[in-house]
């Protein structure tokens, strides 16, 4: 499928220079006396839409701020966007300035559609050095930056009943991985499910259980080398021991026994009415906790992630994260555009965009200084106080394909009920994983 895609775009190129180089002979002759050109803008934030979006707020506030700023802009919903954007880059129309996800990324550069964003950051170092560490890497292709993203909080965060912790012995939350597993045991012996889990939609035990299980025993070189093709494999020792910690849980009894059968709004549930003492989901869930759950389940709940593996190579303080959209500018822009939408991508995503977006619930790619000063519920302080000790690691269900990652997302769901063993589990991925590098 990638291979016909790029063979379909490689085609609309020729075709589509040969029109450009038509028109561009048409411009030149006409010369042009406009002070500045229009920025042609496509995203998906629609001022007018509920709820609000901090972008849109903040591409307003830009406007206001620039009368001289001139745009063409195109609002797509966010169903429509992905299919628009792909369709444009197959006919060489993309705007000058546009979203893409990670998933994108290397093929938008290997077909030569995306610029190059290095020295628009360097020019300004406080916006360059202000990104959380990790959330640029998802768009760095051969070491050069392609999407400077505004939000994108972790995939794994662990919400869990502080009394129930307590109850069971811990009078904080586990800092190794084996005292994590004494934990679901005692859990398990005073008849309280450990850790809800509603896997039916199968993203769930990727998402935010395997993408940062996976880093804390491979280490991040081992996914970059997946992705590029260089020759990591599933069937490594180091992800097949990720893959048998994870169905140890189930062993030991982590997991409702319905888990592939509820969805995640259903795992927040069995949490909220004190049936389990934890369940495991993105920064998202934090304002599903706090508007859904019992005031005194608000109040009991504490924030982590998984705990230290003893042994392993990875970072142990890793955790999956920062992989939403991000902004792009076309390779083929008018240089005399690249100022002002530098100045216009920084005013998205720098650490003043960063105080609006925590405001709104999200979590922010730029460092906030003085949170103190910002009305935060006492969950999003949480949430930001203990992103400030991890550093994110790819997302794997962003970075590969979508064929590959529903591929896993089903072995390890069967993993997790005895289907295969992690070995096994390792093997049907890896099939996968040549079968698609073949195409």
């Amino acid at each position: 499928m990638k291979k016909s895609y790029r063979a379909l775009t490689s085609t609309a190129l020729v075709s589509s220079m040969v029109l450009l180089a038509a028109c561009g002979s048409n411009n030149a002759s006409e010369g042009s006396e406009a002070a500045k050109p229009k920025i042609k803008f496509m995203h998906m934030y629609d001022k007018n839409a509920t709820p609000p979006s901090h972008q849109a707020d903040l591409i307003e506030n830009f406007k206001k701020a620039n009368p001289d700023v001139t745009f063409d802009e195109e609002v797509q919903s966010h169903d429509n966007y992905e299919t628009k954007i792909k369709t444009l880059s197959a006919a060489n129309e993309l705007p000058d300035l546009f979203l893409v996800k990670p998933s994108m990324v290397a093929t938008f550069v290997e077909n030569g559609l995306l610029l190059p964003l290095d020295d628009q950051l360097n020019k300004d170092a406080a916006w360059k050095d202000g990104f959380i560490e990790g959330s640029l890497d998802p768009y760095i292709v051969d070491g050069k930056t392609y999407g400077v993203q505004m939000s994108g909080g972790p995939t794994h965060v662990i919400y869990y009943n502080k009394e129930l912790v307590a109850n069971a012995g811990f009078a904080e939350f586990p800092k190794t991985w084996t005292e994590f597993e004494t934990l679901i045991k005692k859990l398990v012996e005073q008849k309280i499910t450990p850790i809800a889990l509603g896997n039916k939609g199968k993203w769930v035990a990727n998402s935010s259980y395997m993408s940062t299980l996976g880093d804390r025993f491979t280490g991040t070189e081992w996914f970059n080398s997946l992705v590029a093709n260089e020759g990591a494999k599933f069937t490594d020792p180091e992800f097949v021991q990720a893959l048998g910690a994870l169905q140890n849980l189930v062993k030991i009894g982590a997991f409702n026994k319905d888990m592939n059968s509820i969805d995640n709004n259903q795992q927040r549930t069995s949490y909220y009415n004190g049936k389990a003492a934890m369940f495991i989901e993105g920064s998202w869930a934090a304002n599903a906790v706090e508007s859904s759950a019992p005031k005194d389940i608000v109040e009991k709940t504490g924030l982590a992630v998984f705990p230290a593996i003893e042994g392993a190579k990875g970072a142990q303080n890793s955790v999956s994260g920062g992989g939403g959209w991000a902004y792009a500018v076309n390779a083929k822009v008018d240089p005399a555009k690249l100022d002002d939408i530098q100045k216009l991508i920084k005013s998205l995503t720098d650490s003043s965009a960063a105080k609006l977006i925590l405001e709104y619930g999200d979590i922010p790619s730029s460092k906030v200084e003085n949170i103190e000063s910002i009305e935060l519920s006492p969950m999003s302080k949480q949430l930001v106080q203990l992103l400030e000790t991890t550093k994110y690691t790819p997302i794997y269900d962003t970075r590969m394909s979508p064929g590959l990652t529903e591929s896993m997302n089903t072995t390890l769901q069967e993993l997790m009920i005895g289907k295969y063993t992690p070995e096994q589990a390792a093997e049907a991925m890896q099939k996968e994983y040549d079968k698609e590098m073949k195409k």
